[in-house]
C-alpha cells in the first residue's frame, strides 16, 4: 500500500489464449458437438457453430493512492480486445465444415473503484480488506461483421456473451488478503469475488423464456436482462528474494463461477457460445513470476512485475472453449 499522500501508477498488459472444447472435465471434438448438443432455442436442431480459438489482450491503467497509512483507493480503467476463430458447419445437421469466421471486438474495459484497508500488521504478518465496485464502461453490444452462418450467408450479428468487452452491470467486488514475510521468504492467501448487483438492460427474464417454453437451467432472473454468474477466486502464493529488489514467485489460483443468468435475444444462432448456460465452471491455474526493482538500472521508483501460467484443472459448464495460458506484466511508478 502506498504511504499517505503517495500515488502508484501501474500499466498492466495481460494476454490470454483459449482453444479446445470441454464438457465438464472431458475434452470433446467438433464432430461430437454438432451431432449431439442441441441448440437451446430449438432443441430439435444441434449447434452448428463452434469456437476454435480466442485471443484476449487487455491494457489496464491503475491508480493506487494512499489516503492514510492504512487506507488506499484504487482506480482501474483500460482497453480490451478479443479475436475469435469460429468454425461453421453446413446446414442443419451433419459434420461437413462450411468455413470459418474471424471476428473481433474491442472497447473500453469496465472501470473498477475500490478501497483497501489494512486491519492488522506486525513485523511478519498483515491483513487487508477491500471493497469495490465495477462500473459498466465497456461495450456489451459489440457486433461481428460478415459472420458465416450454416446456410452459407454472411451477416452482421451481435457478438457472443464471452466476446463482449463489458458486462453492462454494476458489480460488487469484495476481497481479503493475508500476507507475510520472514527473511527472504514471503507468502500469502487471498480471496476476491465479483457479484453483479442486477441484470443489465438487454435481454429477457427467465419468466419471458418460460412463456415461450424455452427451458434451460439458468435459474430465475425476474428483473429482465442478463448478468454473469457470481465469481469466487482464491489465491495462494510464495516468494523468495534472491537479492534486494529481485523476488521470484509461485502462485496457485482457483476460481468458480456460475452460468450467465438471463438471455439477450440479439445473441442468437446455433452457436455454442450463444447459449448462456455454457459459461462458468471451475478452474485451477499455476503461475510463475518475478518482481524486479528499477534500482538495477538507476530508477528507484520503478518496479517491473512479470507472470505467466496455465490451467492444470478445468471443469466447465459446456461445451465451452477452455483456457490455454495467460501471461502479463506490470510496470509501476511510485509518485
Amino acid at each position: 500500500m502506498p504511504a499517505a499522500g503517495k500515488l502508484v501508477l501501474s500499466i498492466t498488459p495481460v494476454f490470454a489464449n483459449l482453444s479446445g472444447i470441454k464438457m465438464g472435465t472431458r475434452t470433446v471434438s467438433n464432430e461430437y458437438i454438432v451431432t449431439t448438443v442441441p441448440f437451446f432455442l430449438n432443441p430439435r436442431q444441434t449447434v452448428r457453430i463452434i469456437p476454435q480459438n480466442i485471443a484476449v489482450a487487455t491494457q489496464v491503467i491503475g491508480l493506487n493512492y494512499g489516503v492514510t497509512k492504512d487506507f488506499a483507493m484504487v482506480l482501474t480503467a483500460g482497453m480490451i480486445e478479443k479475436n475469435l476463430n469460429a468454425l461453421t458447419f453446413k446446414g442443419a445437421s451433419g459434420i461437413l465444415p462450411l468455413g470459418r469466421s474471424l471476428p473481433g471486438t474491442t472497447s473500453l474495459a469496465d472501470v473498477t473503484l475500490s478501497g483497501v484497508y489494512r486491519i492488522y500488521q506486525d513485523d511478519v504478518h498483515r491483513i487487508q480488506l477491500s471493497l469495490g465496485v465495477s462500473l459498466p464502461a465497456g461495450s456489451y453490444t459489440a457486433t461481428f461483421k460478415d459472420f458465416l452462418l450454416p446456410d452459407g450467408t454472411r451477416r452482421n450479428i451481435r457478438g457472443f456473451y464471452g466476446m463482449q468487452p463489458g458486462t453492462g452491470t454494476f458489480d460488487f467486488l469484495p476481497g481479503v488478503v493475508y500476507a507475510g514475510y520472514l527473511g527472504p521468504w514471503s507468502w500469502g492467501l487471498g480471496y476476491r469475488g465479483r457479484f453483479p448487483l442486477a441484470a443489465n438492460s438487454l435481454g429477457y427474464s427467465w419468466d419471458y423464456l418460460l412463456e415461450y417454453r424455452l427451458r434451460f437451467p439458468l435459474g430465475p432472473n425476474p428483473s429482465g436482462g442478463y448478468r454473469w454468474g457470481d465469481l469466487h477466486e482464491f489465491n495462494a502464493w510464495g516468494g523468495y528474494t534472491w537479492t534486494p529488489g529481485l523476488t521470484t514467485t509461485l502462485r496457485v489460483t482457483g476460481s468458480t463461477q456460475g452460468p450467465i443468468r438471463g438471455f439477450d435475444p440479439e445473441i442468437r444462432g446455433p452457436a455454442v457460445p450463444a447459449n448462456p448456460a455454457f459459461y462458468g465452471g471451475q478452474r485451477v491455474e499455476v503461475f510463475g513470476g518475478a518482481t524486479i526493482s528499477g534500482k538495477f538500472i538507476g530508477y528507484e521508483n520503478v518496479l517491473v512485475a512479470v507472470e505467466a501460467g496455465l490451467p492444470v484443472y478445468q471443469n466447465l459448464n459446456g461445451p465451452q472453449i477452455m483456457k490455454n495460458w495467460q501471461a502479463g506484466m506490470s510496470l509501476r511508478f511510485k509518485i
